[in-house]
């Protein structure tokens, strides 16, 4: 019988669960602190928001998340949600409360629609039958909901869902976690939701130099055989990535390959460099997305300029920022266009503010800024 194929530990890519989570302990523990309300039986205080430009780790930490809470069996149930699967309240309902495991809740004032195809919720308009509904549903069995790519949320839908959660959360086991761009809690506060904003609002960056090193080389060391990378080399690779976790999973899965090739149990600077030709490779198509993603969006000429002021400082005051794009107007600082452009910039995740530090503005990836000022001016 032939071999396995064997395969990279490392997951760049859909946002999968990483071999080793690394420099996340502070967040993992603020959402194991929220679950602790319910597996006593009771609604969480909050709910958390996690934001984040793409690509930091936000869906890699809920579905650890996610894992954590399926790992104690069947004492607290767990729905994963994107907003295309619940673009109305009905498929909201009959997602969260799906017909064949909770047939027999079924309050007076919700029907039901049957039909070919079709059996499930139908509360039409009604946010307040999907609290009864969703209330009913947690004193059953304690509900954690995750809810991904929250930013995309339809308007109806969002305000409904914070809203039964503040209401459920109340009076019986539930927990909500939104995870989105950092443009999340502008959305957030277009959806008439009560007290959202009190929510446990994480932030997921680009990790320390020691984490980021840690993100290479634990899940290394945990090959057969062990796979160590020297020093200097680790040096190299932290640095070429500055700490972005989709490019340290890119940089584990080219030097797996280069190891597995050339049948190395070491790591040097000379390996590195042929693994960093498959590195680069990937991230300037990642660049090039992102560039044409900004041009797409008419962002690119205000990115051009956003860059030139990151090149000699970690951070921009938000009146700085303004200013910035407001001069590549010729328009008032004050213009509603500033700060559309300014959001613009924020959902794609060029830059972004960490949750409490909404006056400093900081670059998603520094390098993608110099990769969008070299590109242009070529």
């Amino acid at each position: 019988m032939a071999d396995k194929t064997p395969f990279s530990p490392f997951v760049p890519g859909r946002g999968g669960l990483p071999p080793y989570l690394a420099g996340r302990d502070e967040e993992r523990d603020d959402l194991l602190a929220l679950l602790a309300y319910l597996e006593n039986g009771r609604g969480a205080p909050r709910d958390a928001v996690l934001t984040g430009p793409r690509g930091n780790g936000k869906t890699a930490l809920m579905r650890w998340f996610e894992r954590e809470i399926r790992s104690q069996g069947e004492t607290v149930d767990v729905v994963w949600l994107t907003p295309n699967e619940i673009p109305d309240l009905d498929a909201l309902a009959n997602e969260l409360t799906p017909l064949g495991r909770f047939d027999s809740l079924r309050p007076e004032a919700l029907s039901l629609s049957i039909g070919v195809g079709r059996l499930g919720w139908e509360l039409g308009r009604r946010p307040a039958s999907l609290t009864r509904l969703l209330r009913a549903r947690c004193s059953r069995q304690p509900l954690v909901v995750l809810l991904d790519e929250a930013q995309n949320l339809e308007t109806e839908v969002g305000g409904a869902l914070l809203n039964a959660s503040q209401s459920v959360a109340a009076e019986a086991p539930f927990l909500l976690v939104l995870a989105g761009t950092p443009n999340l809690p502008t959305r957030l506060n277009a959806l008439s939701a009560t007290f959202w904003n009190r929510a446990k609002q994480i932030g997921i960056g680009r990790l320390e130099p020691v984490a980021a090193g840690e993100a290479v080389t634990r899940p290394l060391a945990e090959q057969a055989p062990p796979l160590a990378i020297t020093d200097d080399a680790l040096a190299e690779i932290v640095n070429e990535s500055q700490g972005y976790p989709y490019f340290l999973q890119i940089w584990g899965d080219a030097l797996w390959r280069v190891a597995k090739k050339e049948n190395l149990t070491q790591i040097d600077v000379e390996a590195a460099s042929v693994a960093k030709a498959a590195f680069d490779h990937e991230r300037s198509i990642y660049y090039e997305d992102r560039r044409r993603e900004l041009k797409a969006q008419t962002l690119l000429s205000v990115a051009i300029e956003v860059a030139a002021a990151f090149r000699d400082c970690v951070t921009l005051a938000d009146a700085e920022l303004d200013r910035v794009i407001a001069a590549t107007l010729d328009a008032d600082p004050r213009d509603p266009e500033v700060l559309r452009l300014q959001s613009g910039l924020a959902n794609v995740g060029y830059v972004w503010s960490r949750p409490g530090e909404a006056d400093r503005w900081e670059p998603g990836i520094p390098s993608l800024m110099s990769y969008v000022e070299t590109y242009e001016a070529a």
